[in-house]
């Protein structure tokens, strides 16, 4: 069995690719730019991998990342990972800074879902986890190119999982709260004990929260296709 992960490198990413070669898949994985850890990682995970850099900002890039994918290397799984922040106001020239947010984190997965989806169905099988956020369903200052992004990636993921359901090809979004993570660090600098002191539960998410509900779904555990799993610090999502 095959799993491809897109932005193994991340902290999820990585906890998610080490879960997966547990569970005896082979898992290959994709990063942007961190050499070192890529390096590492690919030294856990054993020789029977492959990983490779692919800017996700850059079209062209993506276009050549997705032409590649054939029936031979087609995963089992795919788990998309990769994603970027951008907070700020949705004020004055933000074209530019909304363009690259949507192309990392909705249509470069989105294009990715298309391709390799194409190669589940004739399988007939297959899962795909798209990591979202709960920001998508929580609007706040500064997170609407963020939010908004995510949001799409979820309507997408619905869809696509309707469209592919008799191919037994099956979808979910994981959308977690905070996660302990640099992103999350570097968000939250000298505010991280503020924060986590006004979540209803005192505490934020662990990387293995969102490992093991990937893990459960890949497994069979969570039966279902096209929703969103919200993992949250106590907030209501509505």
């Amino acid at each position: 069995m095959k799993a491809l992960i897109i932005g193994g490198t991340s902290a999820i990413g990585e906890g998610i690719a080490r879960c997966l070669a547990a569970m005896k898949y082979r898992v290959d994985f994709t990063y942007h730019s961190n050499t070192e850890k890529a390096k590492s990682l690919g030294e856990a995970l054993g020789d029977d991998h492959h990983s490779v850099r692919v800017d996700l900002s850059d079209v062209s890039e993506v276009s050549k990342f997705v032409a590649s994918l054939n029936a031979a290397s087609a995963p089992d799984v795919l788990i998309n990972v990769a994603g970027i922040t951008h907070d700020a106001l949705s004020v004055g020239n933000i074209g530019a800074d909304l363009a690259r947010v949507a192309q990392i984190n909705f249509l470069a997965p989105a294009s990715i879902c298309a391709r390799v989806v194409e190669l589940m169905m004739p399988r007939r099988c297959g899962s795909i986890i798209n990591v979202t956020s709960i920001a998508s369903k929580m609007p706040r200052v500064g997170n609407a190119a963020y939010g908004s992004t995510k949001a799409a990636l979820e309507r997408f993921t619905a869809t696509l999982a309707i469209e592919v359901a008799r191919y037994k090809v099956r979808t979910l979004c994981i959308a977690p709260g905070f996660v302990d993570t640099p992103m999350f660090h570097a968000f939250a600098g000298d505010r991280r004990k503020d924060i986590i002191k006004n979540l209803p539960l005192r505490e934020i998410l662990a990387v293995d929260d969102v490992v093991n509900s990937v893990a459960a779904f890949v497994g069979g555990k969570i039966k279902t296709t096209g929703t969103t799993l919200y993992l949250t610090n106590g907030q209501s999502v509505l």
